[in-house]
């Protein structure tokens, strides 16, 4: 069940942007288990299931938000470096987005709870959830077909 109070709070959120049209950096993970899996979560504001990963605060560097975002989010600590995927911009929502999603492929999980995660499962490339994000599919089919540096829309 969505969480109401978040649903109308990313609800007044994007009529902000709107008007204040700001500039937003993300960090998302395309999380790989052993059987080539990759990790999706389902969202308490949203419909769906998305990357997990979330937004760079002001002097993070980008690693250390992807790190602190799993971490809180999903409880996976990378035992590796991530290597980087692609870098990509969306502008349908009033604000120019910018996304930079790395691939982790070697890491440990603990249990975490976090507010704005409904559920989070692995799934197989090529048996996405029905109401996997657009955004989620492409990058995924790209990892799955192993193209990389891919630069371009979200």
């Amino acid at each position: 069940m969505k969480n109401p109070l978040l649903v109308g709070a990313q609800q007044a959120r994007r009529v902000w942007w709107r008007v204040s049209r700001p500039f937003s950096l993300g960090a998302l993970a395309l999380v790989v288990d052993g059987e080539g899996r990759v990790l999706l979560v389902e969202l308490t504001y949203r419909r769906g299931w998305y990357l997990p990963g979330g937004g760079v605060h002001r002097k993070e560097p980008l690693e250390e938000t992807l790190m602190r975002e799993l971490r809180e989010e999903v409880g996976v600590d990378p035992t590796a470096s991530p290597r980087l995927h692609g870098t990509f911009s969306n502008f349908s929502e009033g604000k120019s987005d910018y996304i930079v999603v790395f691939v982790v492929e070697q890491w440990e999980r603990r249990p975490v709870r976090s507010f704005e995660i409904e559920d989070s499962r692995f799934f197989a490339p090529d048996e996405l959830p029905e109401d996997a994000s657009g955004s989620a599919r492409r990058r995924i089919a790209e990892y799955a077909a192993g193209t990389t540096g891919v630069h371009g829309p979200w």
